[in-house]
């Protein structure tokens, strides 16, 4: 008996190259609020809106990276947003290397943005007023 030879992967014009897999997509999201900025933390949302972002949270944390990934932007997809256009100072976190950060919404369109480290998110801003970045 002879061996089964493993088929070479080819990519050409109809064959698409095989994607390499991220593990983290896979991987459910961990919160984190330890680079929360000053001026946009969780003392400067009222009542409704806190209850609002942990339920988000909550449910963001049920679905995995790829999941939030293909959904829409404004439902529990994310939007990318240059480090560029943030308004507000950065924290040590977002270093030299990052070119953009996440915005996730909440209580309607209210964005909560951070930055993605594998499978942690690091919330920086709750931007309730609308005022980190123009929109």
């Amino acid at each position: 008996m002879g061996k089964i030879r493993q088929p070479e992967v080819h990519s050409g014009k109809n064959i698409p190259k095989p994607q390499e897999v991220n593990i983290t997509d896979y991987k459910h999201p961990i919160f984190c609020f330890r680079y929360i900025h000053h001026d946009y933390n969780l003392d400067k949302c009222d009542a409704s809106e806190k209850v609002s972002l942990i339920e988000q949270i909550a449910r963001l944390s049920q679905l995995t990276w790829d999941e939030i990934r293909l959904a829409p932007r404004h439902g529990m997809g994310s939007e990318k947003i240059s480090k560029d256009e943030i308004l507000a100072s950065k924290p040590e976190i977002v270093t030299s290397d990052v070119d953009f950060l996440l915005a996730f919404r909440f209580q309607g369109k209210k964005p909560f943005i951070g930055h993605r480290n594998k499978f942690v998110f690091h919330i920086l801003y709750i931007d309730n007023k609308f005022s980190v970045y123009k929109h």
